[in-house]
Formats: structure tokens, C-alpha cells, sequence
């Protein structure tokens, strides 16, 4: 038997076989008490019933005693006489049971001038054997018939329904401490800036409702530093847009050439990093967006003509019909950010839309220089970049691939970036299962 991997189900069977073996054995014990108190009762009654056999034989003529022996009959012994009862066919030892020795004591209570000799007969049925005579010499002989137990099936059904009513009450006792623990991880799993939720409820027992208590501030505070870091990040890339322009339009009056196109150059980096960091800021507004039924084939044929209008070298490898509940203008960010990293290290891109296990896969390929694998989570990350150097050529800011992966995550996607066979990069945009 497996030991249950979920909480709910450990602290069920712990609880439920505890109690249900606490339970069985308590039935099992109030049974052989009951046994106990019948089988001393029978001793008694037997007792005395014998005795008022052997006194009615006794007094009845010698004649007319086997035809009275069936009259003696009862239904936990039976009673026989003469050589039967006198010449076993097998000597058998004497029984010293507990049983045995109890209704010893009480025969010779009850007949005080009897020789009783208690055997075991060995037969089937018979838990012992009584040898007495009658005071003509006459061997007399009683069997006690084993007789189990019985139990009432009322009393078994009883229990099924005492088991059911614990397995019940076990259920509910246990349902009431693990559905909190539920909702916590449900909520902590779902966790998204992005995306605000609803506080959890804060009622239930006094440490669930502290704890609950204690998610919301914590979820509250997370999502208070994330929008005054956003904040802050448009703010500083907003303000630098004037100093920029002012330095641009004092590098217009230089009269040096050279040096001005150096400033030029310089100033366009920079305004390059505030355009980015602008849209990264934007990122957590993606999700603002309504989502719609979108014709991806459509889309992504609109953005390779807006390319190849620009004369840039960007080729659509087709791709039958297909749909997705989207977010149309971030998965067009998404895409052209993409597509724009191509064109920067490899020259040229292909866009390609796929189906895998039925759901949709757009893929920006190139030719250029890859990544590797142990680079492919850390340019993911903001301000992160693989080249070292920072010159026009292959400088960038490290925040392209960021806002595409938190673009993809908004419209209910995953990016994900592998090296293409033959060389080169594959980024694809895999849409999760609605």
C-alpha cells in the first residue's frame, strides 16, 4: 500500500485507521467479555441441569432410563449410559482447561458425593467429556457441545454504519484543516502582478484567518514595490527624454564635425535605453489589453510585410490556418521584438507558425550566432546581455527578450529559446492549452 502523496490524504487514513482500529478493538473486547459472562452463565445452568438429571435417573428404574435419555437432551450437551459411556474406544487424557476446571467446581458444588472425572473425547463438536455414575454403578457420560458466539446481524451492521459515520466525520474533520492550505498554494501559485486577484478571505479558525491575514499584507506589499519600481522606471526614462533633446539640439552648434557625430552617436544609444526601458515599464500594462479571437496567420503576415516594406530581410515560411485567444497587440510586440533581435545578430529572420499536440507555436528563426545553454535563462533577465562590449554595432540594452517574455506571459504564452539545427536560434512563442 502506497503511502498518499496529498496531506488531506495522509491525515485522512491516520485518522480514519486510528480511530477505526480503536473502534474494532473495542467491539472485539466488549465480545469476549460477552463470551466470558455467557460461558459462566452455562456453567451454572449446566450444572444444575445435570444434577437434576443424574437424580431423576437415579430415582427412575433401571429399565426405563434409556428411554427417558432423549427427554435429557439439551442443546449444549447430551447424555449417554452404560458401556458407551463407561469404555471409550480411546483412552483419552484429562482435560485441565480453564473450562474444565470451572465446571469441576461447580459440579462438585452441586453433586458432593459424585467421582467426576473430566476428559477430552477428541471428537468433533465436543469440548469435553463428563464421567459420573449413578448410585447403582451405572456409568453416565456428558458430552458439552461447542457452541460459538453468536452475533446478531443487526449488531454487524452496526458497525458498517458506525465505520461509515467515523469515515464521514473523518473526512469533514480533515476537509475543514486542508482546504485552507489549498487556497493558500492555489493563491500563491497564481500570484501576478499583472494580474491583481482577490484577497483571500480572512475568516475560518483564528490561525487560518491569521494566516490568510498574512498572505493578503504580504501579496500587498509585493504588488505595492513592483508598481513604485515601474513607476520609477518610467519616471527616470520619461524625464531623461528633455535633457536628451537639449544635449541633441547643443550638438547641432558644434562646429567640429567629428565630435558631433560622436555626441550624435552617444545620444542615440541613450535614447535608445530610454525607449527601452519605456516599454519595459509598459510590460505590466499588457494585461489590460482584452483578449480576442485572433487569426494568427493574418497577424503574423501583416508584421512580415511591414518588414519587407522597410526593405528588410524578413521571409514568411507559411503555414495553414489556425486561431488563439489572445492578446493581439502584445503578441505583435512580442513578435516584432523578436524579430528585431534576429535582424541585429544574424542579418535576416524567418517566421514560421506550427501546431504541436494542437497548440499554436510561433517561431522567429535565424542564422546567426545562437545562444548557449547556460546563457539562455540569463538573457531572459532585464539588462542582461551576451555581448560585453557596448558599441553601435552589437550594443543593445538587454531588455528586448525581457519585455517579450513578459509580453508572451500576458498573452497566455511561454518563450522559450533553443539553438536551431544547422546553427542559429530558435525563439518560439508556445500558447498553452485553453
Amino acid at each position: 500500500m502506497s503511502w498518499p502523496r496529498t496531506l488531506f490524504g495522509r491525515l485522512m487514513l491516520i485518522l480514519f485507521a486510528g480511530l477505526a482500529a480503536a473502534h474494532v478493538l473495542t467491539f472485539g473486547f466488549v465480545l469476549g467479555e460477552r463470551g466470558l459472562a455467557m460461558r459462566g452463565m452455562m456453567v451454572s445452568y449446566a450444572a444444575a441441569d445435570i444434577a437434576s438429571s443424574v437424580a431423576m435417573l437415579d430415582r427412575l428404574p433401571a429399565v426405563e432410563r434409556e428411554a427417558w435419555l432423549p427427554h435429557l437432551q439439551r442443546p449444549n450437551y447430551r447424555v449417554s449410559m452404560g458401556e458407551t459411556a463407561s469404555a471409550p474406544r480411546q483412552q483419552r487424557a484429562p482435560d485441565t482447561s480453564p473450562l474444565s476446571e470451572a465446571v469441576t467446581q461447580t459440579l462438585k458444588q452441586v453433586l458432593p458425593a459424585q467421582a467426576l472425572r473430566v476428559t477430552d473425547p477428541g471428537l468433533p463438536g465436543i469440548s469435553m467429556r463428563l464421567h459420573l455414575r449413578l448410585q447403582d454403578g451405572t456409568p453416565l457420560a456428558v458430552d458439552l457441545i461447542q457452541r460459538g458466539l453468536s452475533v446478531s446481524p443487526w449488531v454487524v451492521g452496526t458497525l458498517v454504519l458506525q465505520l461509515v459515520v467515523l469515515a464521514a466525520l473523518c473526512w469533514l474533520a480533515v476537509r475543514q484543516a486542508a482546504r485552507p492550505l489549498a487556497q493558500l498554494a492555489a493563491a500563491a501559485g497564481t500570484l501576478d502582478p499583472a494580474r491583481p486577484a482577490a484577497p483571500l478571505p480572512e475568516n475560518g479558525p483564528r490561525e487560518v484567518s491569521q494566516a490568510a491575514a498574512a498572505f493578503n499584507r504580504m501579496r500587498q506589499r509585493i504588488d505595492e514595490h513592483l508598481a513604485e519600481r515601474t513607476q520609477m522606471l518610467a519616471a527616470i526614462s520619461h524625464d531623461l527624454q528633455t535633457p536628451i533633446t537639449r544635449m541633441r539640439l547643443r550638438a547641432d552648434l558644434l562646429s567640429d564635425t567629428t565630435m558631433r557625430d560622436k555626441l550624435h552617436a552617444d545620444l542615440g544609444q541613450m535614447q535608445h535605453l530610454v525607449e527601452q526601458g519605456l516599454a519595459y515599464a509598459r510590460t505590466s500594462h499588457a494585461a489590460l489589453e482584452a483578449q480576442a479571437r485572433t487569426d494568427l496567420v493574418a497577424l503574423l503576415e501583416s508584421i512580415v510585410a511591414d518588414y519587407q516594406d522597410a526593405a528588410q530581410p524578413v521571409h514568411w515560411l507559411g503555414s495553414p490556418p489556425c486561431t488563439a485567444h489572445t492578446r493581439p497587440q502584445a503578441l505583435r510586440r512580442v513578435v516584432g521584438n523578436l524579430i528585431d533581435n534576429a535582424l541585429k545578430f544574424a542579418g535576416e529572420a524567418e517566421v514560421a507558425l506550427t501546431l504541436q499536440e494542437g497548440c499554436p507555436v510561433i517561431q522567429v528563426l535565424d542564422r546567426g550566432p545562437g545562444i548557449s545553454a547556460d546563457e539562455v535563462s540569463k538573457v531572459m533577465q532585464p539588462f542582461y546581455r551576451i555581448e560585453e562590449s557596448r558599441n553601435r554595432a552589437t550594443g543593445g540594452t538587454g531588455l528586448g527578450l525581457a519585455i517579450a517574455q513578459r509580453l508572451a506571459q500576458a498573452c497566455h504564452a511561454t518563450l522559450v529559446l533553443a539553438p536551431r539545427a544547422g546553427g542559429g536560434l530558435s525563439a518560439s512563442v508556445q500558447f498553452r492549452m485553453e
